[in-house]
């Protein structure tokens, strides 16, 4: 695990304060826990909504070289693809 060097310091009205602490009362965290966690979770999601990425030009000529290829067909999965799943069945 890596060593925590870095602080936060927030400042939030009583009635945010409030809300927090009784989700606290509940979970067994401690605020800081579940400040960064709730944080970074949200970080994360944040990165991966993204949507401009980045990419050098050889990725980029990779992506578009396996997008032009021709589409070919793959029996197992039309096979999968037209049975019931779990989700159609009441």
């Amino acid at each position: 695990m890596d060593t925590k060097t870095r602080r936060w310091t927030l400042r939030v009205t009583p009635a945010q304060d409030t809300i927090v602490r009784q989700v606290l009362n509940n979970s067994g965290m401690s605020l800081s826990e579940y400040v960064v966690s709730r944080a970074v979770a949200s970080a994360v999601q944040d990165l991966a909504d993204r949507q401009v990425f980045a990419v050098s030009k050889e990725d980029w000529e990779t992506l578009q070289e396996v997008l032009q290829r021709p589409a070919t067909a793959k029996p197992r999965i039309a096979a999968l693809l037209a049975e019931d799943s779990a989700l159609d069945s009441e």
